[in-house]
């Protein structure tokens, strides 16, 4: 169950975000720059909750969007899901699982945009509807902060193909770091906005 003092952080957290995407308005040459569509398919790692060093991996996929501010920074928005299996660590023990991930993020991205391979870093709230472990909330922690490191590799004017790796940092327990991790590839569809 989510405590209301989660619920109050997380607004808190989100109203933050929301005043710095508004204070941080882009010029008005900005909305002549383009954006991307993505969408990527890769692992997941449950860190906190794992029953072995290796980790509790499964599955996951994403989709998102991406909004050129300048030639080096950008918003962007996602949604992603993963599936645990049930795991039987030891055969005298119970099962553990199955759990599903399931998040939604609002971020910004810092990318080197002047070579065919555009590297890129960012940092994004996260909210989980259905999120991963952590010791405060054992069925899942709704709300963590992600960073992510990344690279695409521009194809033409209107595809790219990438990879990136995350982790994640539950707001609720921050001494769980990580509690979620991924690795994925994806493929993006540029466009011109406005």
């Amino acid at each position: 169950m989510i405590s209301f003092h989660a619920i109050l952080r997380g607004l808190t957290a989100t109203f933050f975000a929301g005043l710095l995407l508004t204070v941080w308005t882009p010029s008005a040459d900005a909305f002549l720059k383009e954006g991307h569509f993505w969408g990527g398919a890769g692992v997941a790692n449950v860190n906190h909750a794992a029953p072995t060093a290796f980790g509790w991996w499964g599955p996951r996929a994403d989709v998102g969007v991406v909004f050129q501010l300048n030639d080096f920074w950008r918003i962007n928005a996602d949604l992603g899901a993963s599936h645990h299996f049930q795991l039987r660590p030891d055969e005298e023990e119970d099962p553990i699982g199955p759990h599903t991930v399931v998040s939604t993020a609002i971020g910004a991205r810092y990318a080197l945009d002047v070579f065919t391979y555009i590297p890129y870093v960012g940092l994004s709230f996260v909210f989980h509807p259905m999120g991963p472990p952590s010791s405060q909330a054992p069925a899942g922690d709704p709300f963590s902060l992600r960073a992510t490191l990344g690279v695409d590799y521009r194809r033409s004017r209107t595809l790219s193909y990438g990879a990136a790796i995350e982790v994640s940092a539950p707001l609720l327990s921050p001494a769980d770091f990580p509690h979620y991790s991924g690795i994925r590839v994806h493929v993006g569809y540029h466009f011109r906005r406005f």
